[in-house]
């Protein structure tokens, strides 16, 4: 069973991903996937002719930063990136898909589980939800920015609410890290239940 894992920045989908490692869950982590594409040569020259040289270093290092608030600041360039990075990040998905056995319970982590699809590889949708002005508090304070580019981020996403409307399963992140852990394990012991 593939279970397919999302969460807006800071909700603590990341948390809910590592409890599942801990239970030995085979995860696969959508950034790692993404970071690993956007090293390649064939990924990094489509970036620097559409986005430009002025995100690459003098050694041709991609500057992450700079790419971070250019696409940021501009969700017609943001569109470009993702054009060029969700094909790739979607095509290993739909290989490790092909190689899983279906009693096997995996799981898929990504930040952009419905915008790129990737949902339709996924047996179920499990949301890790936290309210917008908690969201923000933690961007603010994991990331030392402000508010306004923590809201800048949020609004780049899909809408909460329709997040919600999408997933199968939801695991609310307003409290401590106590109580993300005890709904994660509950969760757990759901998925081994249906398995059975």
């Amino acid at each position: 069973m593939i279970v397919g894992l999302t969460g807006g920045i800071c909700s603590g989908k990341s948390t809910v991903s590592n409890i599942f490692r801990e239970l030995n869950l085979e995860i696969y982590d959508g950034d790692i996937i993404a970071k690993e594409i956007m090293k390649k040569k064939d990924t990094l020259d489509e970036i620097k002719e559409k986005l430009g040289k002025d995100i690459f270093t003098y050694e041709g290092e991609l500057n992450r930063i700079k790419l971070k608030e250019l696409v940021f600041g501009n969700k017609e360039k943001l569109n470009i990136l993702n054009g060029i990075v969700h094909p790739k990040v979607k095509e290993e998905y739909k290989k490790i898909r092909n190689k899983i056995p279906k009693s096997k319970i995996v799981i898929f982590d990504v930040p952009l589980l419905f915008e790129t699809n990737l949902d339709m590889y996924c047996d179920i949708t499990l949301v890790v939800d936290v309210k917008e002005d908690i969201q923000i508090k933690r961007i603010v304070d994991r990331d030392g920015i402000t508010s306004e580019m923590g809201e800048k981020i949020i609004s780049n996403q899909m809408k909460r609410e329709e997040k919600l409307r999408k997933a199968d399963y939801i695991i609310e992140n307003n409290g401590t890290l106590c109580e993300l852990k005890e709904k994660t394990l509950r969760f757990y012991e759901k998925l081994k239940k249906e398995e059975r």
